[in-house]
Parts: C-alpha cells; structure tokens; sequence
C-alpha cells in the first residue's frame, strides 16, 4: 500500500507540474499575442496544449491561426475548444469564431451551422444572429451562382454537341458530293472516246485539197458533164423526129 501511496503521489507531483508549465505558456501566448507576435503566440499554445490539452488552449491557439489566416486551422481548434468546454457560454464563443472561420473560407453552410449551435448556447447573442443571417445570405447566393454555372455549363455541352452533329452532317455531304463528282467525271472519262473520230472527220472537211485530189475532181466533174450532154442531144433527137399532123 505504501509503494502504491508513493507512486500516486509521484504521478499528482508530475501532473502539478506539467499543469504549472502549460499555465506558464499559455500566459506567454497571450502575452504575446497582446503584442502582435501571433506566430509567437501560437507557439507558446501550442506547448500548453501538448503538456495539457485544454479547452482555453485550442480556443486561444484557434484565434492565434485566425490572426494568421490559417482559417482551417482556426476552425479545427475552435471545434476542440467545443468539445473540450463545459461551460455553454465558452462553448457559444468557441461555435462563433468557428463560424467566422468557415466563412472566411467561402464554406457559408458550415458557417451557419456554426453559428447556429452557439445560438443555442446563448439565444440571445445578437452578432451571432447577425453573421447567421448574413451566412444564410451567403449560402443561397453561392448556391444559386452554382446552379447557374452548372445550367451554363449544360447549354455549353449541349452547343458543342450539336456542333459536332452539324459538322458531322456537313462532312457527310462533301464526301457525298464528291463522291457524285468522281462518278460524274468517271462517265464523262467513258464517252470521250468517239470524240476523236468526229474531231478526225471534221478536220479532214476542213483540210484543203491537194492537186492531184483537185485534178480527179475536175476529171470527175468532166466526165458527169459529158455524159450529160450526149444525153441531152439524144432526147432533142427524139423531139425533132416526131411529126405529127392535125
């Protein structure tokens, strides 16, 4: 009994002392964060809460990142000051400042959340009431700019679409079209064949006579009008020969 006495008492001796030490350091954090020195703060909060995690600590180390703008860090430990208080007002605090952090960071739904759980710690806290409603405010306005870009973003699909149908459609007709061009061209390539002996007559029509085609021309036409002239004097022959009388 009296080994378990000493050993307790050893452990209640420590625990003062870590206490005592993590009070030292949380005096020099707000010492320095009076001054400005918030990263130096911070430090010292930090400290504390490793030798005891404290509800004051987090809530002090929260306003320390705040400060800093670190706001993820800041809501972090304003949620474990939360947790860690038992007392409804530090808790309404600590569920404030959470807020105010989420809504430095465009999150207005957890921001409203926020406040409204320090609301039901203290109801009657008017600036709280006030970063609700503007949170609120907030919120639908985020949300109705994202349903507007998310509809935009629909009709922008929907355009691309139907650029690409009507790009398909007019590829479609330019490969039918030349298709029908080399069809055409195809046929005309098969009937060209007979020009060349219509072209061949004509230029023999239009080539001039040579002396000895002209010569057998001229003996032709000679020849026609010989036989036509003694046949001529036949048929008056004949009309001299008859004599007829009344």
């Amino acid at each position: 009994m009296r080994i378990i006495a000493s050993l307790a008492l050893l452990l209640f001796c420590l625990g003062h002392l870590s206490a005592q030490a993590g009070h030292r350091d949380l005096r020099e954090g707000d010492k320095a964060y009076r001054s400005g020195e918030f990263d130096k703060a911070a430090e010292h909060y930090q400290s504390a809460i490793t030798k005891k995690n404290s509800a004051q600590g987090n809530y002090n180390l929260g306003n320390s990142a705040y400060q800093q703008g670190d706001y993820e860090e800041a809501a972090r430990r304003f949620e474990e000051a939360a947790i860690l208080s038992t007392d409804p007002t530090n808790q309404s605090y600590a569920y404030h400042n959470m807020g105010n952090a989420y809504f430095q960071q465009g999150d207005y739904k957890k921001a409203a959340e926020a406040y409204m759980n320090a609301l039901r710690r203290t109801p009657d806290d008017m600036e709280t009431k006030h970063n609700l409603a503007k949170a609120l405010q907030m919120q639908q306005m985020q949300e109705q700019q994202q349903q507007q870009q998310s509809q935009e973003q629909e009709e922008n699909e929907e355009q691309d679409e139907n650029e690409q149908q009507q790009e398909q459609q007019q590829n479609q007709q330019n490969q039918q079209q030349q298709s029908s061009q080399e069809e055409e061209q195809q046929d005309q390539q098969q009937q060209q064949p007979s020009q060349p002996q219509e072209q061949q007559d004509q230029e023999r029509q239009q080539r001039p006579m040579t002396r000895e085609e002209a010569e057998r021309q001229l003996q032709f036409a000679e020849e026609d009008e010989k036989k036509t002239m003694e046949k001529l004097q036949r048929m008056q022959g004949r009309s001299c020969n008859s004599d007829k009388k009344w």
